[in-house]
This record gives structure tokens, C-alpha cells and sequence, in this order.
């Protein structure tokens, strides 16, 4: 969503903190086109913030890099305020192309998940060493499985998870009780979001993003799951009215020609709040 994001950056910001820079496609955009523009470049991926200095090369003396998650604001920016937040939450393909990672079902990897190879908690040792009642909370939380085939999941992980040591290996395992490549497909992503904490960061953001935020500048948040998406939506709501304006009272959607030509932008939407 470049060109929504690009449109809806106040005229007269100075600093920007992209908090997911991914391989700063939007923080290459800004920079192209807001000349008198400095951005703090986000990510806790090491992987990618390399990736990402080289792709904005040509306007290192406007961007400072940050290895962290964007939750942590307090690490992140300290005394500093920004003007404008922007988050696109989403999976790097990236991530899904390194097996090594183990961020896909079509590649034969370590049961690994981490964004930071420093988080000590991978999907391994979530695999063998959370309780049943956590295995559940964790499926149920995200994706609301029909609770007979929640616990005939659990089951089976707890009964087998001494055998766990590759992505196929669970895959395998998932099969024998007839789960679809699209519901396997669901299990891993719930791994993933709980490994990297993914919710609790975001929960973190929306708490605390109002404190470094200059008056009259605005946070664009882009998300691609239904869950995400309403954290975002029920906080900017709370948030309206008191010391901020909702943008977005409907949310933003990618163009039709854009969703034509990137199929995943089209579970994106764009929110959008000011403060006052």
C-alpha cells in the first residue's frame, strides 16, 4: 500500500519511525520523495536490517538503524518523539524462502521460528514444553478450532512431541490425524506468532505509541490478520475523542489493481490516527 501510505503523511514531518522496515520499500518511497525526511529503521531480524541498509544505501545520513522489536519504544526511541509511526505487519518473504528458519510447510528445516535469533523460545521447545492447557490456549486464542479436532491436536503433539525435530517431521505428524495442507499451514503460523510474542508486541505498541508521538502527526498501522486488525481498530476507537482523531473511521483497502498484481496485499487493511 505505497501509494495510500505515501498520501497520507502529514506534509511537514521530520522524523518517521518505521517499525517493521522489512527491505524498506515504504521507508525507500518516503525517503525518495520527502526530501527534508529522517527515519528510524526498525526490525529485529539481523537478516533483514542488513538487507535493508543496503536497499537505503543512498540516504544512509537520513536513517538510523535499530535492531528491536517496535514494541519496545522506551529502548527503541528513548528521549526522542517521532511524527509519524508505520507498521506493516506482516511475514517477510524472506523468511519463508530459508529453510533454516523454518517459517514454511514446503521446506525441511529446524522447528526454529524466531524473527531474532537471540529470543531464547523457538517452536521446538514450545512443541516440548508447554502444557496441554497452553497447547490449547495457544491454538483457540488464534484460530478457533473446533475443539474435538483442537484436542485431537494437542494429543497428538503432546504424545509424539519426543519425535519432533524438523518442520516435516510435525508436518507428518499433523497428517496422521487428516488435517489439510491449509490447516497445518494455520498450526505453523500459530507457532510463529507465538514464538516472536507477536501479539503481546503489538499490545505494547498501541499502549504506549501515544506517548512518543508529536501533537498534530499521525501512527499508519497495516495489518494483515483479522486479530491484529481488530486490536488496532477497538484501541484507535478508545483512543478517539481523547487527545486523538480517528482517521479511519472505515479502514483503508489496497487498490483493486494493486491486489490484482500482489496477491497478498489483499488481507491488508490501513489504519490511521492523529493526535491532537
Amino acid at each position: 500500500m505505497y501509494k495510500e501510505v505515501l498520501e497520507n503523511i502529514p506534509n511537514n514531518a521530520k522524523l518517521i519511525m518505521d517499525g517493521t522496515v522489512w527491505h524498506a520499500g515504504h521507508s525507500k518511497l518516503i525517503l525518495e520523495k520527502k526530501s527534508d525526511v529522517n527515519i528510524i529503521a526498525v526490525d529485529r531480524d539481523r537478516k533483514i536490517i542488513e538487507i535493508a541498509k543496503e536497499n537505503l544505501a543512498d540516504y544512509k545520513e537520513r536513517v538510523e538503524f535499530v535492531r528491536e522489536s517496535y514494541g519496545e519504544l522506551s529502548d527503541i526511541l528513548q528521549d526522542k518523539k517521532v511524527d509519524m509511526f508505520l507498521l506493516d505487519i506482516w511475514v517477510n518473504m524472506e523468511h519463508f524462502k530459508d529453510a533454516s528458519r523454518w517459517f514454511s510447510i514446503k521446506k525441511e528445516g529446524p522447528l526454529d521460528m524466531r524473527f531474532d535469533t537471540n529470543w531464547k523460545v523457538t517452536a521446538l521447545y514450545i512443541l516440548k514444553n508447554y502444557r496441554q492447557t497452553q497447547l490449547e490456549e495457544m491454538l483457540y486464542k488464534w484460530w478457533d478450532f473446533e475443539w474435538k479436532l483442537l484436542q485431537d491436536i494437542v494429543r497428538i503433539l503432546i504424545k509424539w512431541r519426543h519425535k519432533l525435530k524438523t518442520t516435516f517431521d510435525l508436518k507428518d505428524l499433523l497428517k496422521t490425524i487428516k488435517l489439510s495442507e491449509k490447516k497445518i499451514a494455520v498450526v505453523f503460523q500459530t507457532l510463529r506468532i507465538e514464538v516472536n510474542q507477536e501479539l503481546k508486541q503489538l499490545e505494547n505498541f498501541l499502549d504506549r505509541f501515544g506517548v512518543y508521538l508529536n501533537k498534530w502527526w499521525r501512527c499508519l498501522i497495516i495489518t494483515y490478520h483479522s486479530i491484529e486488525d481488530r486490536l488496532v481498530k477497538n484501541k484507535f476507537k478508545e483512543l478517539d475523542k481523547n487527545g486523538f482523531k480517528n482517521i479511519t473511521k472505515k479502514v483503508i483497502f489496497p487498490s483493486l489493481e494493486e491486489m490484482e498484481q500482489n496477491k497478498a496485499s489483499r488481507s491488508a487493511k490501513l489504519r490511521i490516527i492523529e493526535k491532537l
